[in-house]
């Protein structure tokens, strides 16, 4: 390690690179493919509903991809989460960020209101 003040500070901005992204817009993004997560949901479970009779094939044929999409969309919902926590803390478009996390809240609250009562 140099003793060069200059050069340790270079070496520090180097490292902290990730704090310049746009982490506003990220989040914004990431809680748009939310809602389109549970988009997708709500088509493969209209989807998987057969005919009377018909036994369970439409649910195990769309089973996988379900299972799929509810990852990619709790992913998604996290991911969203910690951008915009970073967007706010960082003071990179904290306006997007909280935006994002309004769009989560209300995803949260359209999910999950309705199983309460």
């Amino acid at each position: 390690m140099s003793q060069d003040p200059w050069a340790a500070l270079e070496a520090r901005r180097q490292r902290r690179h990730w704090r310049a992204w746009p982490w506003g817009w990220a989040a914004l993004l990431l809680s748009i493919g939310a809602w389109a997560c549970t988009f997708m949901l709500m088509v493969l479970v209209m989807a998987s509903f057969g005919m009377p009779g018909d036994g369970s094939h439409a649910m195990q044929a769309t089973a996988p991809y379900l299972y799929a999409t509810l990852a990619l969309g709790g992913a998604t919902l996290l991911g969203g989460l910690v951008a915009s926590v970073l967007a706010i803390r960082l003071r990179r478009q904290a306006v997007g960020g909280g935006a994002a996390l309004a769009l989560m809240a209300l995803l949260l609250a359209v999910l999950l209101v309705p199983a309460l009562l």
